[in-house]
């Protein structure tokens, strides 16, 4: 027989005794708290539109100030054996723009050759992937059908393409001018940027956070791209000796292309395989042939990757790699391939902000109680 308990309702029905304080109603603090959040993302909606419609002047000013970064220790070097900073400014400036004129110099044939060669190319992918060009065609006008958009759409291109071509260049041109300007400005006046930058901060511990937050931006941001310098030219001397094995022509020009999409994080690689596998196919008299450089290739980025680029940057860079990925596609598609090559690095510059703001608070804070004792003491 069953007692008298077992009729009782269960504890999680019962009825909860609501608190005199419990009023349903929005404290103030929570008040300015939901303020608070709001601010902030209607500030980052704002910035990133600012960020898109002003990307032509804005893009090639961040990527100057960053680059400006990892050059500033070169500068530092060149000032401390006596050349003074305007010209140790002009000397590395100068010195990357002859760099990058001599590796496009260089360049110039091989990439003349392979765009000559880009029709061979294609009409080979279309020869040799006959079936899978087929199978993608009877997908799409299946997919089309089932979608109720048949019949063939024709795309009418307005305006005349060469205008098109002059103002794109015009405008690369343009930019590529206010980078320069930009990391030649930067490190001929960083030192008094810096200077009146901790002028504003009031309080000896706000002035050494701020300078801590400076030395150690350039400090992380010329690592990150040292190490990743050398490990994406370790990069370009391996795809140079497979583009050698596999027969195809100028083997330092795919060297270089290795070595400069490798920057590209997630999509580089796979467009380098990509156009491998496409090369090889204009030599290679079997599929089979054709596959392996690509194949190598890519299993070398995966090695890189996952073991070589974590075990020398991941010691002085702890950034989670779902933030990197995030951050790589928000600036891809703000500003396009170079905004997803400087993606990391503006990361660091936040998380370093966010590192020396909390640093400082907590430094705040302990001078604070440090005060109370002190006055508890006195009194």
């Amino acid at each position: 027989m069953l007692s008298t308990s077992a009729w009782k309702p269960f504890p999680r029905y019962m009825a909860e005794t609501e608190t005199a304080e419990d009023t349903g109603e929005v404290t103030p603090y929570e008040h300015d708290l939901i303020l608070r959040y709001a601010i902030v993302g209607i500030f980052v909606i704002l910035a990133t539109a600012a960020l898109y419609l002003t990307r032509v002047i804005a893009l090639p000013v961040t990527a100057g100030v960053i680059f400006g970064l990892v050059l500033g220790p070169s500068v530092d070097w060149l000032v401390r054996r006596g050349v003074p900073q305007l010209l140790a400014a002009a000397l590395i400036v100068l010195l990357g723009v002859f760099v990058l004129l001599s590796a496009v110099t260089v360049l110039a044939v091989p990439i003349a050759a392979w765009s000559d060669q880009f029709p061979a190319m294609l009409a080979a992918l279309r020869a040799k992937l006959s079936g899978v060009f087929a199978f993608m065609e009877d997908f799409k006008k299946a997919t089309a059908s089932l979608s109720g958009k048949e019949g063939v759409e024709l795309n009418v291109s307005q305006g005349n393409p060469l205008v098109d071509i002059a103002m794109s260049s015009s405008t690369a041109a343009g930019g590529l001018l206010i980078f320069v300007a930009t990391v030649y400005f930067w490190l001929a006046t960083r030192r008094h940027l810096k200077a009146r930058a901790l002028r504003f901060c009031l309080g000896r511990s706000a002035r050494r956070s701020a300078g801590s937050f400076f030395q150690e931006i350039e400090t992380r941001v010329a690592r990150y791209f040292g190490l990743v310098t050398l490990i994406n030219f370790g990069m370009g001397v391996l795809t140079t000796l497979i583009a050698w094995l596999a027969g195809l022509p100028f083997p330092v020009f795919w060297g270089a292309i290795a070595f400069l999409l490798n920057y590209l994080a997630f999509i580089g690689p796979i467009i380098v395989a990509v156009m491998l596998f496409a090369a090889a196919l204009l030599t290679a008299p079997l599929l089979i042939n054709a596959i392996w450089p690509a194949a190598i290739y890519y299993v070398m980025h995966l090695v890189e990757g996952n073991a070589v680029t974590p075990l020398f940057v991941g010691r002085g860079l702890t950034i989670s790699p779902f933030l990197i990925f995030i951050a790589f596609i928000f600036w891809l598609w703000l500003w396009g391939p170079i905004g997803a090559v400087l993606s990391t690095p503006i990361v660091l510059v936040a998380l370093v902000a966010q590192e020396e703001f909390a640093r400082y608070r907590r430094a705040q804070a302990e001078e604070s109680d440090a005060g109370g004792q002190a006055a508890g003491k006195s009194a």
